[in-house]
C-alpha cells in the first residue's frame, strides 16, 4: 500500500471520528432542551429522588433500551404489557402516570445521552445568594437618610448646650463683678428673622429661588411616582418559592404560566397544575406540609388516602376539617389552611397595566423571543416574586429603540424584514445601525394605545 493511500485512508478515519463526536455532541445539545422542557419539572439528571426517580443510570435499570424507550413515549399504554419493573415504578411512585410525550425514538435517545453525559451537577444545591428584598433595599438606601437626621439632633443638642454653659459663665462673671445677672427671656426669633431679612434682601431672594425650585423638584417626583409600583410585593395566601421551583428544580415558566405564548395575557396557574407534582410531592423544604396542605384544601385532595374527595363542593366542611387536621396533626397550621377548604386560592395580581395600555405576552414571548427576566426580573433568585421593572413608558419605549428585531429563522418577521430590505436600502440598514423594534412601528401611540 502506497504512502498516499495509507494518507487517505487516516484522513477519511478522522474525518468520520470527528463527524461523529460532533453528532455526538448536537444530540447532547438536544437532549438537554428536551430534558428541560419535558423531563426536568419531575426528574433530576442525578440520583435524587425528585417528583420521579432519579435518571442517573436510568439505562442500566433497564433489561432492553426498547423498553425503556417505550416507556418514556408512553408510560400509560407500556403498563399494559404487564412489565415488572415498570409496574413496580408505578406502585412506588403511588400510581403517579407520566405524561405521554410525542417523541421520536432519536429525540429519546438524545435526552437518555443528556443524562449520561450532560449536567452531573446536583441541582437541589443552590450557591446564588438571597437577594435582596424591596423592604431591604428600601431599608438600605434610607439608612445615609437616617445618619444625617441624627447628626442633626446631635448638633442642635450640642449647639443648646453651648449656649447654656456660655450663659451660665458670663452669669458666673457678673456675679463676681457685682452686676445683675443677664435676664430670662425668649428672643423674638420671628422679629429678628424679619430685621434681618430687611437687611440682606438679595441673600434671602437667592434662598427662597433654591427652596421654591427644590420643592418644584420634589414636587414633579412625587407626580411621576403615581402609578408606579416598582418593587411591589403583596403577602400571598401560599408562600409559593420562585427560587425553589424555577431555580433549583429548573420548572419552565411557560409550564405553569402556559398562555404566554398564545395570549394577551400570562395566566395565573390553577391549582390543578400544581396537582401534577404535588400529588407525589407532599412536604416542601421550608414549611414541611403546612402550605402545600392549602392547595390540597382548595382542590379537594385527600393527602391521606391518596386521592381526590368525591362531590368535594357538597361535603361537610367539619368532615373535611377532620382529614385535614388528622393529616397535619398542629393545631396552629390547621387554622392556617382552615380558610382554603372548599375555596379557590386568592391569589394576589403583582403586575398591573394602565387599562388605557395594550400589551401582548404571545406577541413578546413568541414572536419577539423577549426572555421572561427582562420584564420579571431573576425569578430563579426570587423568594417572593415583586414587581422588578417599572413598567412604565419611557421604559418601554427604550426597550423598543434598543432592542433588535428576531427575525432569524422566524417566519413572522422574514417578509417584513425582506421588505424594508428592499425598500429602505442602505441608508437604514447600513453597518453599525440596529434593525429594532422602533424600526417596525414600535414607536406609534396606536400600537399600544387604542
Amino acid at each position: 500500500m502506497s504512502n498516499a493511500m495509507r494518507m487517505t485512508r487516516w484522513f477519511v478515519m478522522l474525518l468520520l471520528l470527528s463527524l461523529t463526536g460532533q453528532g455526538r455532541a448536537q444530540d447532547i445539545a438536544q437532549g438537554e432542551q428536551l430534558f428541560k422542557a419535558n423531563c426536568a419539572r419531575c426528574h433530576y439528571v442525578t440520583d435524587k429522588r425528585f417528583v420521579g426517580p432519579g435518571l442517573a443510570g436510568v439505562r442500566d435499570r433497564w433489561d432492553e433500551e426498547a423498553n425503556l424507550i417505550a416507556w418514556i413515549r408512553n408510560s400509560s399504554d407500556y403498563l399494559k404489557t404487564g412489565d415488572s419493573y415498570a409496574t413496580k415504578l408505578f406502585e412506588e411512585y403511588n400510581g403517579s402516570v407520566m405524561p405521554a410525550f410525542n417523541l421520536s425514538d432519536d429525540e429519546i435517545l438524545s435526552i437518555l445521552a443528556y443524562v449520561e453525559e450532560g449536567v452531573k451537577e446536583d441541582p437541589t444545591i443552590s450557591t446564588t445568594p438571597d437577594p435582596l428584598t424591596p423592604e431591604e433595599n428600601s431599608d438600605s438606601n434610607n439608612t445615609l437618610t437616617y445618619i444625617l437626621i441624627g447628626f442633626a439632633i446631635i448638633l442642635l443638642i450640642l449647639a443648646r448646650s453651648l449656649n447654656n454653659v456660655t450663659k451660665a459663665l458670663e452669669n458666673l462673671r457678673r456675679e463676681k463683678a457685682g452686676e445683675d445677672p443677664l435676664p430670662d427671656f425668649k428672643p423674638d426669633y420671628v422679629g429678628r428673622f424679619v430685621t434681618w431679612a430687611a437687611k440682606n434682601k438679595k441673600v434671602v431672594g437667592v434662598a427662597s429661588i433654591v427652596i421654591v425650585s427644590y420643592l418644584a423638584y420634589q414636587g414633579f417626583v412625587g407626580l411621576n411616582t403615581i402609578g408606579i409600583y416598582q418593587g411591589y410585593q403583596p403577602a400571598q395566601p401560599i408562600k409559593f418559592s420562585h427560587k425553589l421551583h424555577v431555580g433549583q428544580n429548573k420548572i419552565e415558566c411557560q409550564y405553569c404560566h402556559s398562555t404566554v405564548e398564545k395570549s394577551r395575557h400570562a395566566n395565573i396557574p390553577s391549582a390543578n397544575v400544581c396537582m401534577n407534582c404535588h400529588k407525589a410531592v407532599q412536604e416542601g423544604p421550608q414549611y414541611g406540609k403546612n402550605e402545600i396542605t392549602k392547595i390540597y384544601a382548595s382542590i379537594g385532595w385527600n393527602p391521606e388516602k391518596l386521592a381526590y374527595f368525591e362531590n368535594y363542593q357538597q361535603m361537610d366542611p367539619e368532615e373535611v376539617k377532620a382529614v385535614f387536621a388528622s393529616y397535619l396533626g398542629d393545631d396552629k397550621a390547621m387554622k392556617e389552611v382552615e380558610p382554603f377548604i372548599q375555596k379557590p386560592i386568592e391569589w394576589v395580581q403583582i403586575h398591573k397595566l394602565p387599562d388605557h395600555a395594550f400589551f401582548s405576552h404571545a406577541q413578546h414571548v413568541k414572536v419577539g423571543k423577549v426572555e421572561c427576566t427582562t420584564c420579571h426580573g431573576e425569578l430563579a433568585e426570587m423568594e417572593e416574586v415583586y414587581q422588578y421593572a417599572p413598567l412604565t413608558m419611557g421604559w418601554c419605549i427604550n426597550c423598543h429603540r434598543e432592542t433588535e428585531v428576531q427575525y432569524a429563522s422566524n417566519g413572522y418577521y422574514e417578509r417584513l424584514h425582506d421588505y424594508y430590505k428592499e425598500h429602505k436600502g442602505e441608508y437604514e440598514m447600513r453597518e453599525g445601525q440596529a434593525f429594532t423594534v422602533e424600526k417596525i412601528g414600535g414607536l406609534e401611540c396606536s400600537k399600544c394605545h387604542y
